[in-house]
């Protein structure tokens, strides 16, 4: 297992139902219970962004319950908050929940926006998103193959979010065993990411990350390696010592070291990797699992 960077979106609520009260409703109650909404939902972002995902999930379904009731079903306030209650579903490793979220979403999206509208490709692309982390990479290819025709011709080939499904489909086609074709496409979308980002950007160094997973499943091990150490370090240097992505480097780079007979060393960064999973992501985690059964191999590799 190497953890890549796969693009999940999440909407930001309008919170357009304070406008939109009937001439006979309490528009002061209402105008509370909005805010109130408003307010929940900051704190819910907050709670993800510190990766309490467990949390967050019990605080987003509260909110999807509240949007139904005071929006209706197929409000886009509603449809927002239930797709970022999949996003961190996803999040949380829980996919196949993330999956019946995201296809139900869509459903109602692509009915009432219709097949282009941004909203309707952000379901499409989480969708495929769910679907990969669970192995189904040819549906998950067809997923990010439409949502990038749609994004070339109506955004452009250089727009962030035309970029966001390339590396999308890269990532799937190196799962898919396909790497030349995965290695030719997060090259040029690190290009346009340095270019447009600067080589700091999170989203710049989420395409160099996937470039040396690239490399690695190819086995051109030093070279991944010399990437997976630029990434770890600017990771450091500007998201902090204890954020997600930092985590997820050590682990990937622990592997490449794996690969290459550099146990001790391998050990280290995955001692690092799993530690952090396990506390922003808690024990059952997939990729908490995933570091322990890394971990206890590399061990074991030691005393050999």
């Amino acid at each position: 297992m190497r953890i890549h960077w796969v693009v999940f979106l999440a909407g930001q609520l309008a919170w357009a139902g304070v406008k939109a009260q009937p001439p006979q409703a309490d528009v002061s109650f209402e105008t509370a219970r909005m805010l109130a909404l408003h307010q929940h939902y900051q704190s819910v972002a907050a709670l993800s962004a510190q990766g309490r995902l467990v949390e967050a999930e019990a605080e987003l379904r509260v909110i999807v319950s509240t949007c139904r009731e005071v929006f209706g079903k197929e409000h886009p306030d509603t449809l927002t908050s239930r797709s970022d209650l999949a996003a961190t579903l996803a999040g949380a490793g829980k996919y196949a929940e993330a999956e019946k979220e995201n296809r139900a979403v869509l459903i109602i999206r692509q009915r009432v926006l219709g097949k282009e509208h941004p909203d309707t490709l952000l379901s499409r692309n989480n969708l495929a998103a769910t679907l990969q982390e669970q192995g189904r990479h040819a549906e998950a290819v067809r997923e990010y193959r439409a949502v990038l025709e749609v994004r070339q011709r109506v955004l452009g080939e250089e727009h962030s979010d035309t970029l966001d499904s390339r590396n999308n489909l890269a990532t799937a086609l190196n799962d898919m065993g396909r790497h030349a074709e995965a290695e030719k496409e997060h090259r040029a979308v690190l290009g346009l990411r340095e270019r447009q980002l600067g080589v700091k950007h999170p989203k710049t160094l989420a395409s160099r990350n996937n470039l040396a997973a690239v490399l690695q499943e190819q086995e051109r091990h030093a070279e991944a390696e010399q990437e997976h150490r630029k990434v770890l370090a600017l990771r450091e240097k500007v998201l902090g010592a204890k954020h997600a992505d930092v985590f997820m480097s050590s682990f990937n780079l622990a592997l490449c070291l794996e690969a290459q007979a550099k146990h001790k060393e391998a050990l280290v960064f995955m001692q690092r990797a799993g530690a952090g999973f396990k506390k922003s992501l808690g024990e059952s985690h997939p990729y908490t699992q995933a570091a322990e059964e890394c971990r206890v191999r590399i061990a074991a590799g030691i005393k050999k």
